[in-house]
C-alpha cells in the first residue's frame, strides 16, 4: 500500500477527486481548475512517467510506453521465408515458388479470378520494389580515377522506363526451387547458343546447379544467402523461369543512385544507396572482416530510397548489359570474349572505389565465381494490374526494347 502513497499517485488521485467535489458542490470551475492543476503538477514532476494502470492497457495493445522501451522492427524476411505453404492450386504453387510475375503476364492474367490476381499482386509487391521512370547519368569507367570535374566528361544521360526490381538478391533457397522445378532440363529457358554447355553447369558432385553446391543442394545454413557460383546464362534462365529478366546497367544504377532532377536540370544522384559517403556498417566488403556472404537481410540500413537492399557489397550482381558499353570510342577494354557487366562489389572487394553505384566491372558470361550473384527486374509494361477502383485489368503501354 505504501508504494501508492507517493506524490505521483496523490496527484493522480486528486484529478477525479476535484471533479467529484465540483459535481457535489456545484462549483464546476473550481473543480476543473483543481484537476488541471493536479495534471500539470504530475507532468512537471514526471515528464516521462506513466501510471502503472495505464501501462497495463498499453502493454496489452503492444504499444511501447517509453522511449527506452522502443525497439526497431525486425528486418524484412527474404522471399523464401515469407512464402506460405502451397496447396493443390497451380496458382498458389507458382506464388509459393516466387513466379507471380508469370501470373501477371497479359496472356495468363485474363484467365485468373480476382482473388488469384490479388494474391499475385500482393506477392509481387512484397518481393519487388518500384523504380520510377526518368533519366540516369551513366559514367564511363575510364574516367573513374580523374578529379570530379574531369570525370563528369564521361557521363551520358539515359532515359529508363519504370520497372520493378527485386528487393533482395536471389537466394540459395529461391534458386533451389528453380532446380527442383526442372530448370536445367527446360531448354526453352536457355539461350539456344548455350545449349551444349548447359550439361556442364554442375555442382561439385556433378549434379545440375551452382558450382559450389553439393548433391544438388545449397550449403547448410545458407538458404537466405545470395546464390553464387552461377554464370550469366544461369542467372538469365532463372529470371525467365520466374517470369522476369536481368536488369540493365542503367536500371541497376538508377535503383541505387535514385536520381532527382529539379526543373529539368541535370539529375542529382547518390554515390551510394544510403548517401554520399561509404559507411561500412551498411555493407559486407573486404574491410568488414567477414570473408564470406551474409544473409540478404543482414544490412537493412543499406537500402536504397526505393527499398532495394544490398546493392552494394555481399556479392557482385550480373546485369544484362555489355561490359564497357559506356566507354568512349577508343577507350574500351578489349577481351577475347565479350564480357557482361557486373555491379555493386562483393564481400571480398578490397577497394571502396569499386563498390559504389557508378562503378562497373565485367566478367565472362560463362564465369561461375564465388562472389557473383544476381537479382531480377520486370518492366511495368510486362504485367497487368487490377485497378483499385474496379476489378477490371489495366495493361501498361506496350514495352519498348530495353536498352542495355
Amino acid at each position: 500500500m505504501r508504494r501508492y502513497l507517493t506524490w505521483n499517485w496523490l496527484l493522480v488521485g486528486a484529478v477525479p477527486l476535484c471533479l467529484l467535489l465540483g459535481l457535489v458542490t456545484g462549483y464546476w470551475m473550481m473543480g476543473a481548475f483543481g484537476a488541471a492543476g493536479a495534471l500539470c503538477g504530475l507532468a512537471i514532476r514526471n515528464p516521462h512517467w506513466t501510471p502503472r494502470l495505464w501501462r497495463l492497457n498499453t502493454e496489452e495493445l503492444k504499444v511501447p510506453t517509453q522511449t527506452e522501451d522502443w525497439s526497431p522492427p525486425p528486418p524484412p524476411r527474404p522471399p523464401t521465408a515469407r512464402r506460405v505453404a502451397a496447396d493443390n492450386s497451380l496458382v498458389e504453387q507458382m506464388i509459393a515458388q516466387g513466379r507471380e510475375a508469370l501470373l501477371l503476364r497479359p496472356q495468363i492474367a485474363a484467365s485468373l479470378s480476382d482473388a488469384e490476381l490479388a494474391a499475385a499482386q500482393i506477392a509481387l509487391d512484397e518481393s519487388m520494389a518500384i523504380v520510377p521512370q526518368g533519366g540516369v547519368l551513366m559514367r564511363a569507367r575510364c574516367y573513374e580515377d580523374l578529379e570530379e570535374p574531369d570525370s563528369l566528361r564521361g557521363e551520358r544521360l539515359v532515359q529508363v522506363e519504370g520497372f520493378f526490381l527485386d528487393r533482395f538478391p536471389v537466394t540459395n533457397g529461391q534458386y533451389q526451387l528453380f532446380i527442383d522445378g526442372g530448370g536445367y532440363e527446360q531448354m526453352s529457358l536457355w539461350d539456344e547458343s548455350i545449349w551444349p554447355a548447359v550439361l556442364g553447369f554442375t555442382d561439385q558432385t556433378g549434379m545440375p546447379g551452382p558450382r559450389y553446391w553439393d548433391n544438388g543442394r545449397y550449403p547448410a545454413g545458407k538458404e537466405d544467402h545470395p546464390v553464387t557460383g552461377v554464370c550469366w546464362y544461369e542467372a538469365a534462365a532463372f529470371a525467365r523461369w520466374a517470369g522476369k529478366r536481368l536488369p540493365t546497367d542503367p536500371e541497376w544504377v538508377k535503383a541505387g543512385s535514385w536520381p532527382v532532377s529539379a526543373d529539368g536540370g541535370k539529375p542529382q544522384q547518390r554515390k551510394f544507396p544510403w548517401g554520399e559517403a561509404m559507411d561500412r556498417r551498411y555493407v559486407n566488403l573486404w574491410g568488414s572482416g567477414i570473408n564470406d556472404t551474409v544473409t540478404v537481410t543482414a544490412s537493412p540500413d543499406s537500402a536504397s530510397i526505393g527499398g532495394v537492399q544490398q546493392l552494394i557489397g555481399n556479392v557482385w550482381e550480373w546485369t544484362s548489359s555489355a561490359f564497357g558499353h559506356w566507354e568512349p570510342a577508343g577507350r574500351k577494354v578489349e577481351t577475347p570474349m565479350p564480357h557482361k557487366s557486373i555491379r555493386g562489389g562483393a564481400f571480398d572487394t578490397y577497394f571502396d572505389n569499386q563498390a559504389h553505384c557508378q562503378f562497373q566491372s565485367g566478367e565472362s558470361p560463362l564465369s561461375r565465381k564465388h562472389n557473383i550473384g544476381f537479382r531480377c527486374a520486370l518492366g511495368f509494361c510486362d504485367v497487368v494490374i487490377m485497378s483499385s477502383e474496379s476489378p477490371e485489368l489495366e495493361t501498361a503501354p506496350e514495352c519498348e526494347e530495353v536498352q542495355g
